[in-house]
């Protein structure tokens, strides 16, 4: 063993050995940091400087888990090659709308005698990639009859708290042949259509087949309408397509009448008050063909039915209103046949139209004249915003019973 203080070299390795317990600082839970910036304490015979102990905490072993990471990977991926195929099917989407749009527009073009440049003969204002211009509108009349709307002294109608207008309409009052660049007599057949604000879908005025055509013996006839089934709203416009044409009675070779379609607008505010007859044409290689028509402000809708309480009627019932004079035929026995049983022991008259639209600052008169008679009787009704009317009419010995239903065509907000 050494002298002069110094450790010899047994005891110093037994205190190195034990120097982990001696201090506490067990390798497999502990860190030793030793001052002087914490670099590892020094093996010598001096003593041991003071370590500072540090608990253990519970962290997470790092690790790389490659199973988790493919899996996310393979997600994301996944959801990439989704949103692809979405913006690639959009495309095509896209891509087959914009062709079905100009195949569509292609199939309706024509050409415009009156301007001498192309057109469109067919209603155009919409995306006709999905809109099908032959669908027939599927509302019908009397839509507000059951509600209880009152109309006040503004011409206004009150539902409960809810105050609102009535939308304008029009009238279409005849349509015939103004001129024509062959001779008369011709038997016509096709189709004349109204759209309007509420659906933009068909509601037809005349339709025809081949088959069933009307004989125009001059340009004095009109064409026989049978609609609107309801009334039109007349809010932006009103657009009436025609399509007719001449039957060739030697074979197949018919001619076009009229392709095309016009566009009714609703007058300015200022203006609601001076309601007249006006008229449009569509002009054709063939002739012209002139469309009149009322434009009605505040307008409600009259169905009318007329049922026979005693005796036969044969003649002719028309429908106006006190501004506008010109008549609609309801019925013509002549040409709508005469009469047919309800089976309620009633007779009702088959009427060619059934529709007027009246304005609340106006009154609807149906006049009856009988075959053979110089005399015209003539109901009046005052129009209302829902419900009905009834009146009785007698032409010498026969009478009959008016029945008109009111609605609203359609109401507008007040703003």
């Amino acid at each position: 063993m050494a002298e002069g203080g110094g450790h010899g070299s047994e005891d110093w390795g037994a205190r190195r050995r034990d120097y982990p317990k001696r201090w506490g600082c067990g390798y497999s839970n502990r860190f030793m940091l030793c001052g002087g910036g914490g670099s590892r304490a020094s093996v010598g015979p001096s003593a041991p400087e003071e370590v500072e102990e540090v608990e253990e905490t519970d962290l997470e072993p790092l690790f790389f888990d490659e199973a988790a990471a493919l899996a996310d990977y393979a997600a994301a991926e996944g959801e990439r090659k989704r949103k692809e195929e979405e913006e690639r099917e959009a495309a095509r989407e896209k891509e087959r709308r914009w062709k079905a749009r100009m195949d569509a527009l292609d199939a309706i073009r024509g050409y415009n005698y009156k301007l001498k440049c192309p057109t469109f003969t067919r209603f155009y204002f919409t995306d006709l990639s999905t809109f099908d211009l032959d669908e027939e509108s599927p509302l019908g009349p009397m839509r507000y009859t059951h509600d209880a709307i009152e109309v006040d002294a503004t011409y206004c109608c009150r539902q409960g708290e809810k105050r609102f207008l009535p939308c304008n309409s029009v009238n279409v009052l005849s349509v015939k042949v103004a001129s024509l660049n062959a001779d008369f007599a011709i038997n016509v057949y096709g189709t004349i259509l109204a759209r309007d604000s509420l659906d933009l879908k068909c509601v037809y005025l005349f339709r025809r087949d081949r088959n069933n055509c009307q004989l125009l013996k001059s340009q004095d006839d009109v064409l026989l309408l049978t609609g609107p089934k309801r009334g039109l709203a007349l809010i932006d416009a009103v657009y009436v397509e025609m399509d007719l044409k001449i039957k060739d009675d030697q074979g197949q070779n018919d001619k076009q009448l009229s392709k095309g379609f016009l566009t009714l607008k609703s007058p300015p505010s200022s203006l609601w008050d001076k309601m007249k007859v006006e008229s449009d044409s569509l002009y054709t290689e063939l002739g012209t063909v002139e469309l009149m028509f009322a434009v009605v402000n505040r307008a409600v809708e009259a169905t009318i039915s007329i049922e026979v309480i005693k005796g036969e009627f044969y003649g002719i019932i028309t429908a106006c209103t006190t501004s506008i004079q010109k008549s609609l035929v309801l019925h013509d026995s002549k040409l709508a046949g005469t009469m047919t049983y309800d089976g309620t022991g009633g007779v009702q008259l088959q009427l060619l139209r059934r529709i007027v639209a009246v304005s609340l600052k106006e009154k609807l008169e149906v006049t009856a004249q009988a075959d053979g008679s110089d005399t015209k009787s003539t109901i009046e009704f005052t129009p209302r915003a829902s419900c009905g009317d009834e009146n009785y009419i007698t032409c010498g010995p026969i009478k009959m019973l008016v029945k008109v239903r009111w609605s609203l065509i359609e109401p507008q907000a007040l703003g």
